[in-house]
Protein backbone atom coordinates (compact mmCIF):
# COMPACT_ATOMS: atom_id res chain seq x y z
CA UNK A 1 0.00 0.00 0.00
CA UNK A 2 1.86 3.54 -1.30
CA UNK A 3 1.66 6.50 0.71
CA UNK A 4 1.91 9.98 -1.19
CA UNK A 5 2.78 12.92 -0.23
CA UNK A 6 3.30 16.50 -1.67
CA UNK A 7 4.76 19.68 -0.49
CA UNK A 8 4.98 22.88 -2.38
CA UNK A 9 5.98 26.42 -1.88
CA UNK A 10 4.13 29.50 -3.17
CA UNK A 11 6.07 32.81 -2.62
CA UNK A 12 3.78 36.28 -3.69
CA UNK A 13 11.66 35.95 16.34
CA UNK A 14 10.17 34.61 19.41
CA UNK A 15 12.33 31.06 19.88
CA UNK A 16 10.24 28.64 21.96
CA UNK A 17 12.11 26.46 25.04
CA UNK A 18 12.99 23.08 23.87
CA UNK A 19 12.92 21.96 27.58
CA UNK A 20 8.82 22.24 27.20
CA UNK A 21 8.28 20.70 23.21
CA UNK A 22 7.10 16.93 24.24
CA UNK A 23 3.57 18.40 25.43
CA UNK A 24 0.53 15.62 25.02
CA UNK A 25 -2.63 16.14 23.14
CA UNK A 26 -5.73 15.87 25.29
CA UNK A 27 -7.58 12.47 26.21
CA UNK A 28 -9.97 13.19 23.38
CA UNK A 29 -7.45 13.15 20.15
CA UNK A 30 -5.75 10.32 22.35
CA UNK A 31 -9.01 8.35 22.51
CA UNK A 32 -11.47 8.88 19.70
CA UNK A 33 -11.08 7.22 16.21
CA UNK A 34 -11.21 8.40 13.17
CA UNK A 35 -14.09 7.28 11.59
CA UNK A 36 -15.01 7.81 7.61
CA UNK A 37 -18.50 8.24 8.76
CA UNK A 38 -17.95 11.61 10.92
CA UNK A 39 -15.10 13.81 10.41
CA UNK A 40 -14.10 15.94 13.27
CA UNK A 41 -12.10 18.84 11.38
CA UNK A 42 -10.96 21.14 14.29
CA UNK A 43 -9.85 18.11 16.17
CA UNK A 44 -7.69 16.94 13.63
CA UNK A 45 -6.77 20.76 12.77
CA UNK A 46 -5.63 21.15 16.35
CA UNK A 47 -3.78 17.24 16.44
CA UNK A 48 -1.52 18.13 13.64
CA UNK A 49 -0.80 21.86 14.36
CA UNK A 50 0.49 20.04 17.70
CA UNK A 51 3.14 17.79 16.19
CA UNK A 52 4.22 19.91 13.81
CA UNK A 53 4.60 22.81 16.54
CA UNK A 54 7.01 19.85 18.47
CA UNK A 55 9.41 20.01 14.79
CA UNK A 56 9.40 23.49 15.21
CA UNK A 57 9.85 23.83 18.81
CA UNK A 58 12.58 21.41 19.14
CA UNK A 59 14.40 23.53 16.67
CA UNK A 60 13.86 26.73 18.37
CA UNK A 61 11.40 28.07 15.56
CA UNK A 62 8.55 30.29 16.98
CA UNK A 63 5.27 28.25 17.16
CA UNK A 64 2.49 28.18 14.29
CA UNK A 65 -0.80 29.38 15.64
CA UNK A 66 -4.26 27.85 13.54
CA UNK A 67 -6.11 30.38 11.12
CA UNK A 68 -9.75 29.84 10.37
CA UNK A 69 -8.62 31.80 6.23
CA UNK A 70 -6.31 28.77 5.98
CA UNK A 71 -8.13 26.05 7.12
CA UNK A 72 -11.26 26.93 4.80
CA UNK A 73 -8.44 27.27 2.71
CA UNK A 74 -7.71 23.54 2.79
CA UNK A 75 -11.33 22.26 2.76
CA UNK A 76 -12.26 22.59 -0.29
CA UNK A 77 -9.21 20.60 -1.53
CA UNK A 78 -9.07 17.87 1.35
CA UNK A 79 -12.92 17.02 0.25
CA UNK A 80 -11.95 17.25 -3.52
CA UNK A 81 -9.27 14.93 -3.17
CA UNK A 82 -11.30 12.21 -1.36
CA UNK A 83 -14.25 12.20 -3.48
CA UNK A 84 -12.04 11.31 -6.70
CA UNK A 85 -8.62 9.79 -5.11
CA UNK A 86 -6.13 11.49 -6.25
CA UNK A 87 -3.15 13.80 -3.86
CA UNK A 88 -2.22 16.53 -5.39
CA UNK A 89 -1.71 20.53 -5.15
CA UNK A 90 -3.27 20.75 -8.94
CA UNK A 91 -7.27 20.16 -8.81
CA UNK A 92 -9.46 19.94 -11.83
CA UNK A 93 -11.83 22.03 -9.58
CA UNK A 94 -13.01 24.95 -11.57
CA UNK A 95 -12.13 27.97 -9.53
CA UNK A 96 -9.48 25.70 -7.07
CA UNK A 97 -7.07 24.28 -9.44
CA UNK A 98 -4.18 25.25 -7.71
CA UNK A 99 -2.80 26.86 -3.82
CA UNK A 100 -3.06 30.63 -5.13
CA UNK A 101 -6.93 30.31 -6.35
CA UNK A 102 -7.95 28.03 -3.10
CA UNK A 103 -5.90 30.88 -0.63
CA UNK A 104 -8.04 34.31 -2.86
CA UNK A 105 -11.17 31.87 -2.63
CA UNK A 106 -10.49 31.86 1.37
CA UNK A 107 -9.31 35.35 1.66
CA UNK A 108 -5.64 34.79 2.99
CA UNK A 109 -3.64 37.88 3.15
CA UNK A 110 0.18 36.66 2.73
CA UNK A 111 3.54 37.39 1.55
CA UNK A 112 4.88 33.46 0.92
CA UNK A 113 2.94 30.29 1.34
CA UNK A 114 2.94 26.39 1.47
CA UNK A 115 1.09 23.46 1.20
CA UNK A 116 1.83 20.07 2.48
CA UNK A 117 -1.05 17.40 1.16
CA UNK A 118 -0.95 13.38 1.87
CA UNK A 119 -2.41 10.61 1.21
CA UNK A 120 -2.80 7.63 4.57
CA UNK A 121 -5.35 5.64 5.78
CA UNK A 122 -7.75 5.12 8.93
CA UNK A 123 -6.18 1.95 9.46
CA UNK A 124 -2.90 2.43 11.58
CA UNK A 125 -1.51 -0.09 8.62
CA UNK A 126 2.13 1.76 9.45
CA UNK A 127 3.73 0.70 6.14
CA UNK A 128 3.29 -3.00 6.94
CA UNK A 129 1.95 -6.10 5.41
CA UNK A 130 -1.41 -7.03 6.66
CA UNK A 131 -3.97 -9.71 6.03
CA UNK A 132 -7.43 -9.92 7.77
CA UNK A 133 -10.97 -9.76 6.66
CA UNK A 134 -11.37 -7.06 4.12
CA UNK A 135 -15.16 -6.90 3.65
CA UNK A 136 -15.34 -6.27 7.40
CA UNK A 137 -12.62 -4.15 7.91
CA UNK A 138 -10.76 -6.75 10.25
CA UNK A 139 -7.53 -6.48 9.57
CA UNK A 140 -4.04 -7.99 11.12
CA UNK A 141 -0.59 -7.56 10.80
CA UNK A 142 1.34 -10.54 8.30
CA UNK A 143 4.62 -10.51 11.01
CA UNK A 144 2.60 -11.23 14.04
CA UNK A 145 -1.19 -11.59 13.42
CA UNK A 146 -2.09 -8.81 15.98
CA UNK A 147 -5.09 -6.96 14.69
CA UNK A 148 -4.46 -3.66 13.01
CA UNK A 149 -6.29 -0.71 14.90
CA UNK A 150 -8.20 2.15 14.01
CA UNK A 151 -6.19 5.50 13.73
CA UNK A 152 -7.16 7.92 16.37
CA UNK A 153 -6.75 11.69 15.49
CA UNK A 154 -3.89 11.56 17.95
CA UNK A 155 -1.99 8.89 16.13
CA UNK A 156 -3.07 9.85 12.46
CA UNK A 157 -1.47 13.50 13.21
CA UNK A 158 1.69 11.90 14.80
CA UNK A 159 2.32 9.93 11.63
CA UNK A 160 1.13 12.18 8.93
CA UNK A 161 3.81 14.97 10.65
CA UNK A 162 6.43 12.22 10.91
CA UNK A 163 5.95 10.93 7.25
CA UNK A 164 5.88 14.53 5.69
CA UNK A 165 8.93 15.62 8.16
CA UNK A 166 10.93 12.58 5.98
CA UNK A 167 10.23 14.42 2.81
CA UNK A 168 12.87 17.51 2.07
CA UNK A 169 9.66 19.63 0.45
CA UNK A 170 7.26 19.14 3.61
CA UNK A 171 9.91 19.29 6.39
CA UNK A 172 10.94 22.78 4.31
CA UNK A 173 7.22 24.06 4.76
CA UNK A 174 6.83 22.36 8.59
CA UNK A 175 10.27 24.15 9.41
CA UNK A 176 9.79 28.00 6.88
CA UNK A 177 11.19 30.37 9.97
CA UNK A 178 8.67 32.84 7.72
CA UNK A 179 5.76 31.14 8.67
CA UNK A 180 3.49 32.01 11.42
CA UNK A 181 -0.02 30.74 10.94
CA UNK A 182 -1.67 27.54 9.58
CA UNK A 183 -4.35 25.14 8.96
CA UNK A 184 -5.29 21.37 8.48
CA UNK A 185 -8.79 19.17 7.03
CA UNK A 186 -8.99 15.89 5.85
CA UNK A 187 -11.46 13.95 3.70
CA UNK A 188 -11.63 9.81 3.71
CA UNK A 189 -12.75 8.09 0.53
CA UNK A 190 -14.55 4.73 1.63
CA UNK A 191 -11.97 2.73 -0.35
CA UNK A 192 -13.58 -0.94 0.17
CA UNK A 193 -9.47 -2.28 0.17
CA UNK A 194 -8.25 -0.37 3.09
CA UNK A 195 -12.08 0.72 4.67
CA UNK A 196 -11.26 4.25 4.74
CA UNK A 197 -8.15 6.13 2.64
CA UNK A 198 -7.56 9.53 4.19
CA UNK A 199 -6.48 12.78 1.97
CA UNK A 200 -5.10 15.49 3.93
CA UNK A 201 -3.88 19.13 3.31
CA UNK A 202 -2.31 21.72 5.33
CA UNK A 203 -1.31 25.24 4.82
CA UNK A 204 1.20 27.43 5.90
CA UNK A 205 1.76 31.29 5.55
CA UNK A 206 3.71 34.36 7.11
Amino acid sequence: MAICALGLIWTTAAFASQGSCNTQLTHIANSRAVSAETLDQSLFNVAVLHYVNIERCNRGLAPLRSDNNLIRATSQHSRHMASNAYVSHKSQQSGYRNLQDRLSKARVNYRVAGENVIKSFVFAFNRQAVGGDRANCRFSYASNGNPVPRHTYDSLAKDLVALWMASTTHRKNILHRDYRRAGATFGVNADPNYCGTVYAAQNFAN
